[in-house]
């Protein structure tokens, strides 16, 4: 008796101190703030679809979606190099500084050319030009959505991803209030009111995070224009191929409901909303393989880091979480849908919620392909199979949305994640086994 209890506090204490590492801790906070944003984010889809009229959501999610672009081509792929080369980077505070200065002037910029020549880039959305509220709304949400790829890589950087976690849900129960209150009044009742509740929340939550949440795990950092680009140039390669890479990437998602408008019509706003609740709760699965391979690109982004070992715990945990997560999505896909409060949504959406749902597994092998090839500085590789992904998904999406629907629009998605597949295999097919393990503490006091 006495040996099996040795036996399970044995067990208990390994248990304990694989979960305490830094990459499971890292894993399970972003985790838990996906889970946590994305949670209190459907409660205000909930809101949202019994307040306001679907065809209100598909027009603010298609502006926010564009905005969210045009941030993505801002930041110049930086996000992603920080998490690689901050931890060996003296000056911290400087290149992250330096990274946001350049990223923020670059979305200002992008936000107005975007809002003066809407009615040539995406005339579905030219109602922005009828109210004077938008353009400051649309400036102030474009520095927003930018700013955070900046400080939550410096966060993981860290190994402090708690940072994003408070991030998340300062700003999911900031837009909870706001989407009742926008309700009420006959201005903002509509697509306004919407977007309103998206950009003001945003905003405020990363005002929280550049001066308050970020300087606590970044000793020394406080919000300041620089531009320090010797503190930059030394990533700056590794940071345009992945800017390159995630802007072609960026398009093949954010630009959907775009193209839903563009193709279906005038009856489009309604079909985005329909799509974007269901890419909304098939998002839940992805949660689980983009916080593990995110926390094990940071930790192996770390000084004498044993890379091998920590991809084999990444892959266990993913799985161990995934599968179990895909079955009960699956089977109770059309009762979650209902909570929208208009049976319409789990009338529209379901059959794009069911194709969604098979996304998260090519998602789960691309995101351990694509962490190798970062992991080793590589570029190209990232580029290529952004480039194979879009095209699927674009090319495929506007030919199956004008025979088959949204439905339709889902299958070409989930062929965008499958197309670059083999082509990530075969560039990042090496494991990090081949690779020294790091020294023991013992060995390394010794030498």
């Amino acid at each position: 008796m006495s040996g099996n209890l040795d036996r399970m506090r044995r067990l208990a204490g390994q248990a304990w101190t694989l979960a305490t590492a830094p990459l499971y801790r890292n894993a399970f906070m972003i985790m838990l703030s996906s889970v946590l944003g994305s949670g209190l984010g459907f409660f205000f889809w909930v809101i949202v679809g019994r307040f306001y009229a679907p065809s209100d959501v598909g027009y603010a999610v298609a502006l926010i979606q564009t905005l969210t672009f045009l941030a993505t081509l801002a930041h110049l792929g930086m996000g992603t190099a920080i998490i690689r080369y901050l931890p060996e980077t003296e000056d911290k505070t400087a290149l992250v500084n330096t990274a946001t200065t350049l990223a923020g002037a670059g979305t200002l910029a992008l936000t107005v050319v975007f809002y003066a020549g809407v009615t040539v880039f995406v005339p579905s959305l030219s109602f922005i030009q009828e109210s004077p509220i938008y353009p400051l709304v649309l400036l102030a949400t474009g520095l927003a959505l930018v700013l955070p790829a900046m400080y939550d890589a410096a966060s993981y950087a860290m190994r402090r991803a708690e940072v994003l976690t408070f991030r998340t849900v300062a700003q999911a129960l900031a837009k909870l209030p706001l989407a009742v209150l926008f309700a009420t009044f006959a201005l903002t009742q509509g697509r306004l009111g919407v977007f309103l509740s998206l950009g003001l929340a945003t905003v405020a939550s990363v005002i929280l995070e550049a001066l308050v949440l970020l300087p606590r795990v970044l000793p020394g950092f406080r919000v300041r224009p620089v531009m320090r680009l010797d503190s930059i140039r030394p990533m700056f390669r590794f940071s345009l191929g992945n800017y390159t890479a995630n802007s072609i990437a960026a398009a093949g998602a954010l630009l959907l409901p775009v193209l839903i408008l563009d193709v279906v019509g005038s009856a489009g706003a309604t079909e985005v909303a329909y799509y974007y609740i269901a890419s909304v709760v098939a998002g839940l699965l992805n949660i689980i393989p983009g916080a593990v391979f995110t926390s094990f690109y940071a930790e192996a982004s770390q000084r004498n880091a044993n890379r091998h070992a920590d991809e084999r715990r990444a892959i266990v945990l993913s799985v161990t979480l995934l599968l179990p997560a895909i079955a009960v999505l699956w089977f109770f896909s059309r009762e979650m849908l209902t909570w929208f409060g208009r049976p319409e949504y789990a009338t529209g959406a379901v059959g794009v919620l069911h194709i969604l749902i098979f996304a998260s597994l090519p998602a789960f092998v691309n995101n351990l392909l694509i962490t190798r090839v970062k992991i080793r500085k590589r570029s190209l590789p990232l580029i290529v199979g952004s480039i194979i992904s879009t095209a699927v998904v674009i090319g495929l999406g506007v030919v199956f949305l004008q025979s088959n629907g949204i439905e339709g629009l889902a299958v070409a998605s989930v062929l965008g994640g499958v197309a670059p597949t083999p082509y990530y295999y075969v560039v990042a097919r090496k494991s990090f086994k081949e690779e020294a393990p790091p020294p023991e503490p013992s060995e390394t006091a010794q030498a």
